[in-house]
């Protein structure tokens, strides 16, 4: 059952990262050839929702950035790594 949680995880973690590339992908592409893809009106979107909530907008883009940081800096759960020791 670990497992499976293990390689759930994992595919959900690729899914975001490629989905967090493709993003900036397109946000590049847009600036390069306005009006291409639309990314650089939905960012500005984004973050002007952001700004019209104030302190709970910003609590909550700080909620998802420590989790998100979080998810990178864990190691898996089921790895087989050994513990360091520091001598």
């Amino acid at each position: 059952m670990e497992q499976v949680i293990n390689r759930i995880s994992n595919l959900s973690k690729g899914i975001t990262r490629l989905g967090i590339s493709l993003i900036f992908t397109f946000l590049i592409i847009d600036l390069l050839f306005p009006g291409s893809t639309g990314m650089t009106t939905n960012v500005a979107t984004v973050a002007g929702s952001i700004s019209q909530e104030g302190l709970s907008g910003l609590i909550a883009l700080g909620l998802f950035y420590v989790i998100y940081s979080r998810g990178e800096n864990e190691p898996a759960r089921g790895s087989s790594q050994p513990p360091t020791h520091n001598a």
